[in-house]
């Protein structure tokens, strides 16, 4: 049994292909502002790598956000194209849970991770976590913040570093403001991680696959961590 991860909640579209074990048997990734060209393109090379096909899947998971509404759905629909067409169980997990579980790998030292994925509009997706045991737990919610006001944010959390590719796109902003939280030890550190990885999303969603615990796949939905921004059509007024 082969289980399919992907994650596109960042501009990097990030796949795995693990086995039974959890063991990657192969990776595949690609940055572009949008994903609908090279998803499937990086699925079917991961499979090619990994000798399989997705005849040899078992299920597939994916990260569900939150993150770039367009790569969440682009993502999802894969998921859900190969979990219809093959009768395959989908297992959605939380793409900061699965960043979160990057910074730990990178952070070993750090009692508690505040991933950040960039949210649009000068905010950023962030959540903290904490360790437990070789896995982390959550230690509160999905939140949007200015990059300038994270230190105040995670004011009294005690140590924690602070990575992910939000936290890289406003590094500056972080490392000015960041140290202004600290006004004794512990502090907050900012650190290099690249994610959500897919191996994160197949770590995530593997446990709950051999457990039998799937997501409904006409139900599930990305978590965009904001409402989208639709505007009403200008109505028309009278003929001049």
């Amino acid at each position: 049994m082969l289980l399919l991860a992907f994650d596109t909640s960042t501009p990097t579209a990030r796949v795995a292909v693990v086995d039974a074990t959890g063991t990657v048997r192969a990776r595949a990734e690609a940055t572009a502002a949008r994903h609908s060209g090279n998803l499937l393109r990086l699925v079917d090379a991961a499979l090619r790598e990994a000798g399989g096909s997705v005849a040899d899947l078992g299920g597939v998971a994916c990260g569900r956000g939150p993150g770039s509404f367009t790569g969440l759905r682009v993502g999802l629909a894969v998921a859900k194209g190969l979990g219809l067409a093959r009768d395959l169980p989908l297992v959605t997990v939380s793409s900061l849970e699965a960043l979160a579980l990057d910074l730990a790998a990178v952070a070993r030292d750090a009692a508690l991770l505040a991933p950040c994925i960039d949210a649009g509009k000068g905010q950023i997706h962030v959540a903290r976590f904490q360790r437990s045991g070789a896995g982390v737990e959550r230690a509160g919610p999905d939140e949007l913040v200015a990059p300038e006001l994270l230190g105040s944010h995670l004011d009294g959390v005690g140590a924690a570093v602070v990575g992910g590719p939000g936290a890289e796109l406003h590094r500056a902003v972080l490392l000015r403001t960041l140290p202004a939280k600290a006004t004794a030890a512990p502090s907050v550190r900012l650190v290099e991680v690249s994610g959500p990885s897919a191996d994160a999303v197949a770590r995530l969603a593997l446990p709950r696959l051999q457990s039998g615990d799937f997501d409904d796949l006409a139900a599930a939905v990305p978590a965009y961590g904001r409402a989208p921004d639709i505007t009403k059509p200008r109505k028309k007024g009278p003929p001049a």
